[in-house]
């Protein structure tokens, strides 16, 4: 009998095939009946597990929210809520915001305008930063990633207008930069713009971006965490800018100067006087305003939004625009999230699942300390040190007990534009964040990434800890009602996904107190780094949707899959679990449906394998599976042995 080496399983796992067998292609076999069925709403660009969540967790929240805003329920004592409710008013205001229409924004567009020349906007800096209209470069507070107990000022690149700088080397930036254009022109001639100006700057715009995307890292480089923590002594770093005032700049930003600033991007910061020259003042000044513009257009009225709907559309592929009170809603979540999320756990988020789910956290914690302990390709001092490090996770579940006194900062008033509202929150965090270079990091945060509204789990390296928010604790990821087998396979996939980001190629050169350092023998990273690379090599170049995937670029998270879900079966084994169920219920909570626009984009873009991949490659690499479905050579999930990946 012919022997198979199909990575991903039989056929293109992206097609929906209700004749597939199990033994064939796992996630067609779990979910191609659902795939056949399935609808991807007209407001998304997908559907699937974690986007049926979102939607029911939105309707929950618009529905709480319009309950206070016509005071037909009480707003509890949660501190900014009724900011957040506010704002959501202020959103859904479009009698008031199609009456401003271009209004709102006039003021700070003549910031933009105005500048004269190079050395104009030299002097501006200042004032240009903190208005958080655009700039051509990023300056930000966070944790110094070598010593976690204190906070460092980073420098960056800024977003171009395609989804990253790889897409520049693509064979559709063209078409998507055309869109792009085409939506700047009419944004602009909508706030005022003559037909001409419009096309001028939008077309010097686009020349300045493809100049900076030369320099940007794309993804796949930003993925390796450790490679931006690259210090500069303030002095080295300020030298290297020859035709920008960069003391004026810091001094004007700054509550003091650091001793010394992380470079996200050196090659960026080499370039840098390329960008900012006297020589392109135009195409940078045309930069700012096509930036600015697309920015904030759906803060104005119906008009500029459906507007700037046109590129989101071509990178994405929704059909619709989210109706007012989703997007209304999404502006208050996206200044106000960490509110939110808490009212959402403490109302919807029970002790009981709380305590389920820190006994299950408990139980895969345990495994991976065994599977450590019997680890055999990590020398003692290594496997000591890793060891060390999974004891020092510590855990968030649910929702968080305090919020960041940012919010209390922030504020809504009803007598201002929606548009101003959004501009003072975004300026009041910006300079709350330049104020926290001199504050101690509060490891108790869990901070705007991961609201507990979200439907998302993470894991912070800086932190050594893992993040479990109230909106994934549920089905189809977690339920009481499940059996364990079937949570495991879920929710409990995903715990061991998290705990092995700390063991992943860039958690791995973090240690138990979340700064780099090595903490590896030279032979265990040698090792490490090449069972990695078999990973990389068994991910590469499979075709799903008709696209090839980058091993590259989702190496971090496919060691994540592999990790979890091995831990997940682990414990099922120990608890005398049903592995069918575990593996079927790991293929179901990946099962989804998307525009070609957004595979395309993902598959380009995303640290994440697609999910069909996730489900099936995984599943590989794991003996265990072979046994529970009778999988034998010759069937489309079978893979050779030595092909199989074993890390964690």
């Amino acid at each position: 009998m012919k022997t198979f080496k199909i990575r991903g399983g039989l056929g293109d796992s992206a097609v929906a095939n209700t004749d597939a067998k199990l033994q064939d292609n796992l996630y067609l076999a779990t979910n191609s009946k659902w795939l056949e069925k399935a609808e991807i709403p007209a407001d998304r660009p997908m559907i699937g597990g974690f986007t049926e969540l979102d939607i029911k967790i939105k309707k929950q929240l618009l529905q709480d929210f319009d309950d206070f805003a016509s005071n037909n329920k009480v707003l509890p004592k949660i501190a900014n809520l009724d900011k957040a409710v506010q704002l959501y008013q202020l959103a859904l205001d479009f009698k008031q915001r199609d009456a401003q229409g271009a209004n709102p924004i006039q003021a700070d567009l003549k910031k933009l305008t105005s500048l004269k020349n190079f050395s104009d906007f030299d002097e501006h800096t200042v004032d240009l930063v903190k208005s958080v209209l655009a700039f051509p470069f990023n300056l930000g507070v966070d944790v110094d990633m070598k010593n976690t107990t204190k906070n460092a000022l980073y420098f960056g690149s800024p977003e171009t207008f395609l989804p990253d700088a790889a897409n520049y080397k693509d064979s559709s930036a063209d078409e998507l930069l055309s869109i792009f254009e085409k939506q700047s022109v009419q944004l602009l001639k909508l706030a005022g713009f003559n037909e001409n100006d419009s096309k001028k700057y939008a077309a010097s715009a686009i020349k300045f971006d493809k100049l900076l995307a030369q320099y940007k890292k794309s993804q796949e480089e930003l993925n390796d965490i450790a490679a931006a923590y690259n210090p500069y002594s303030l002095s080295d770093f300020k030298a290297a800018f020859t035709n920008l005032n960069i003391d004026q700049l810091l001094n004007g930003l700054l509550p003091n100067l650091p001793e010394k600033v992380i470079v996200i991007e050196p090659k960026f910061l080499e370039h840098i006087n390329e960008l900012l020259s006297p020589d392109n003042f135009e195409e940078l000044k045309s930069w700012l305003i096509v930036s600015f513009i697309n920015r904030y257009a759906s803060y104005l009225s119906q008009e500029f939004r459906e507007a700037a709907f046109t590129y989101d559309h071509a990178v994405y592929g929704a059909k619709e625009l989210q109706n007012q009170a989703k997007h209304a809603y999404g502006i208050a979540n996206n200044i106000l999230g960490e509110v939110i999320g808490l009212y959402y756990g403490q109302t919807y988020f029970g002790p009981k699942a709380k305590a389920d789910v820190e006994q299950m956290i408990k139980k895969i914690l345990a495994t991976y300390k065994t599977r450590l302990q019997n680890n055999d390709w990590l020398t003692p001092a290594t496997q000591k040190q890793a060891l060390k490090k999974l004891n020092a996770i510590t855990l968030k579940i649910g929702y968080p007990d305090k919020l960041s006194d940012l919010y209390d900062q922030i504020q809504v008033s009803s007598d201002k534009s929606l548009y101003e509202n959004i501009i003072a929150a975004n300026q009041t965090k910006l300079v709350y964040n330049f104020s926290q270079l001199n504050e101690p990091v509060d490891r108790t945060l869990w901070g705007a990434d991961l609201p507990a509204n979200e439907i998302n789990a993470g894991y912070n390296p800086t932190n050594n800890d893992i993040t479990f928010a109230a909106g994934i604790l549920q089905k189809p990821f977690y339920s009481l009602d499940n059996t364990l087998s079937e949570n495991l396979g879920g929710i409990g996939a995903v715990i061991g996904h998290e705990i092995t980001h700390a063991f992943d190629p860039n958690g791995s050169k973090f240690d138990e107190v979340g700064n780099i350092r090595n903490w590896w023998s030279d032979e265990d990273y040698a090792k490490f780094n090449e069972l990695s690379q078999a990973e990389i090599t068994l991910f590469d170049g499979i075709v799903c949707g008709g696209i090839k995937t980058n091993g590259n670029l989702t190496v971090g998270e496919n060691v994540a899959d592999l990790g979890g879900l091995a831990a997940a079966v682990e414990t099922a084994k120990k608890e005398n679990g049903n592995l069918q169920e575990v593996f079927q219920s790991w293929a179901k909570i990946w099962r989804g449906k998307m525009t070609p626009q957004i595979r395309k984009t993902l598959i380009s873009d995303d640290p994440h394998a697609p999910r069909e991949l996730r489900v099936n490659v995984a599943a590989q690499s794991i003996d265990d599976f072979y046994t529970a479905f009778s999988i034998k050579p010759g069937d489309g999930m079978w893979l050779d042995p030595e092909k199989r990946v074993h890390i964690w």
